[in-house]
């Protein structure tokens, strides 16, 4: 290249990486504006990677105009080296963020767009099935528009991938079946009896749906983020008192997809001390923040109870102290959820319909126990642990445990939840999120 048209060379592709650039930070910010979550969200995953690209091509195109200034063959050579210091200043400020929040953009990403736990009328439970039922469902009802937050940049593959909402596919099949006879759900719709992702929990009349990628779902961002106060949905969240809002911001995602059928009922009722001395988290520094974690929850689920108010706010305290690569493992084995699978296993053991309620009733405290225990690579809560503590020592049942719960099946479960973190106590943790019990050793 003429050393005469590097400099204009240089000031091309300063233009077009600006072009880029603003172009980039406009799409974010109407994504904010418009309420198109899944996108904004998706797109901080690469945040990183594109202002990372842009930074490094200014850096490149600058070396050419520096080279220019110093042998004298430009005479506007200074202003285009202010005006490309001003620039890379400017790009780089932002890059060095985008790096330290990587990890925090994936985890948002985990905590808000995973599986989410859907309660359904009864009504809806024969059209459930397997992922080839759910696409059939996709392909032969209609749908109305979808939400904003539900929406992408481009339609992916929809022979792979389910872009509707259970609950309005559910909805439109069961409007079609009764306006014709003729109408019928694929032939190898599995029973509820034999279906993993559902669970009649509270009632006769209900069943919790439990949906997501596994069921070929495309990943979207769960409505309860339109409740979110935007300041925590930001690259900079904050509190309402101006402190670090990132542990808030992901709490409120778990929570937005894991209450069931019926979050007032949860038992639950904290050693706040106990649970903190004994978790691998410990000394728990953020626990300095209660206060103002407990007023943002406050405003959020005060119409849930006292009881779950104060468990989202342990939930974010303990998010705050976990270190980003135990959270995206703990996300990543959907461990916020419970584990419906065992709630399905305990009713084909014989559970009967109140043991399978509070299998589901502790599954909160279940979630606390299992992040503050929590051990890379370990893919089970402490589900059944916590049942045998319960009845044994709160419910003091003269039965004793139910026959079920006793099995060579749940022994071994019992054994597998143990391979918690060794830093943390199981016992004294499930200690500190129960009731008052008597004798619990």
């Amino acid at each position: 290249m003429p050393e005469e048209a590097a400099p204009w060379t240089s000031i091309a592709i300063a233009i077009l990486i600006s072009i880029l650039y603003g172009a980039t930070t406009t799409l974010i910010s109407t994504c904010e504006t418009e309420g198109l979550w899944t996108v904004r969200l998706r797109l901080s995953l690469y945040e990183h990677i594109w202002k990372t690209v842009i930074a490094t091509t200014l850096a490149a195109s600058f070396g050419s105009v520096v080279r220019s200034f110093l042998r004298g063959k430009a005479a506007e050579s200074l202003g285009l080296v202010l005006l490309y210091s001003a620039t890379s200043l400017m790009v780089f400020r932002f890059v060095w963020p985008a790096w330290r929040n990587c990890d925090y953009y994936r985890n948002r990403w985990l905590a808000w767009a995973g599986p989410s736990r859907t309660g359904i009328a009864g009504t809806y439970v024969p059209y459930i099935g397997g992922p080839q039922d759910w696409r059939f469902l996709e392909n032969n009802v209609h749908v109305m528009q979808r939400h904003p937050v539900e929406a992408w940049l481009y339609r992916r593959s929809q022979s792979e991938l389910i872009m509707s909402d259970p609950t309005d596919l559910l909805k439109a099949a069961h409007a079609a079946a009764r306006q014709t006879t003729e109408f019928k759900p694929s032939a190898s719709f599995i029973p509820l009896s034999m279906n993993e992702t559902t669970s009649s929990l509270i009632g006769r009349g209900s069943a919790s749906l439990l949906w997501g990628s596994k069921l070929g779902f495309r990943p979207r961002v769960s409505r309860g983020i339109l409740s979110a106060p935007y300041r925590l949905l930001t690259a900079n969240p904050r509190t309402a008192d101006d402190h670090d809002g990132r542990a808030l911001c992901i709490a409120h995602g778990i929570l937005a997809r894991n209450k069931g059928l019926n979050p007032s009922s949860f038992i639950l009722q904290l050693d706040k001390k106990q649970l903190e001395e004994n978790s691998v988290q410990w000394p728990r520094p953020s626990k300095v923040l209660r206060s103002y974690y407990a007023k943002e929850m406050q405003d959020m689920y005060s119409g849930l109870g006292d009881s779950y108010v104060e468990c989202a706010t342990e939930l974010a305290l303990i998010l705050a102290d976990t270190h980003p690569t135990v959270i995206r493992d703990w996300l990543e084995a959907n461990l916020e959820h419970q584990d419906i699978g065992l709630n399905r296993r305990a009713a084909e053991l014989g559970a009967s319909d109140d043991d399978l309620q509070i299998l589901y009733r502790l599954s909160y405290a279940a979630m606390l126990v299992s992040l503050s225990s929590h051990a890379c690579g370990h893919r089970l809560r402490p589900e059944m642990t916590i049942f045998h503590a319960y009845v044994t020592h709160v419910e003091a049942r003269p039965s004793g445990l139910p026959t079920w719960a006793i099995g060579k099946e749940m022994q071994s479960r019992l054994e597998q939840e143990q391979k918690v973190d060794s830093r943390s106590d199981l016992n004294a943790l499930i200690e500190a999120v129960l009731p008052p019990r008597q004798g619990f050793d």
